[in-house]
């Protein structure tokens, strides 16, 4: 009889070991559950509004010595006549499609021909057009102290798309232009565009 009331006793506290277990378990799994559903909730508007304040939006090149090798062997030299010359230049933008409150890279390429040490300024200008056509923003960037010698460049830049982007088409024209003494006589070295679409933002 001894023996037996040992045994249930011992099952018992088996039992309750195991049951404590299991509740902790569940209390443990649904702790993570819910900390991953925090980690993963969405940005909010402003959410984004506020990183916003500590993001850099300006464009960072880096020169690729093994492109601009190969571009060197496919291009023509400069002309001696010219300070620079601009042999390729394109950008794309991913994602192709977003959502208002979200950032978008644009991505760019550059093959540049220049004369060393040459005094020339050289900027960026991005202008933002809707479907019809109606430019909405324009963004103008200096560019000549990153793209100093010949060379291949690659760049990126992120895009902001605000809280009230209308959902729709749009396209990003992207120049570079030669600055002269006089404004109205600057010199465009190349121009290259890309599209992206805003859809309404999710609820």
């Amino acid at each position: 009889m001894k023996s037996e009331r040992q045994g249930s006793g011992m099952q018992r506290a088996f039992n309750f070991l195991t049951l404590q277990h299991l509740k902790f378990s569940v209390l443990a799994g649904a702790l993570l559950l819910l900390s991953a559903c925090v980690g993963l909730r969405e940005e909010t508007c402003t959410d984004f509004e506020n990183n916003r304040k500590q993001l850099d939006y300006t464009t960072q090149y880096d020169l690729s010595e093994q492109e601009s090798e190969a571009a060197a062997k496919n291009f023509k030299r400069l002309p001696r006549d010219a300070a620079v010359v601009v042999r390729l230049y394109k950008i794309n933008i991913d994602p192709g499609k977003t959502q208002p409150c979200h950032h978008l890279t644009i991505h760019k390429e550059i093959y540049l021909q220049r004369k060393a040490k040459s005094k020339i300024e050289l900027e960026e200008v991005r202008e933002f057009y809707t479907a019809k056509g109606v430019l909405i923003a324009t963004k103008t960037e200096s560019v000549g102290d990153q793209l100093q010698t010949t060379g291949y460049y690659f760049g990126d830049t992120l895009l902001p798309v605000p809280q009230n982007a209308p959902a729709g088409r749009y396209r990003v024209v992207s120049k570079l232009v030669l600055k002269t003494a006089d404004k109205s006589k600057n010199i465009l070295l190349s121009r290259t565009s890309a599209s992206f679409q805003v859809f309404p933002r999710s609820k």
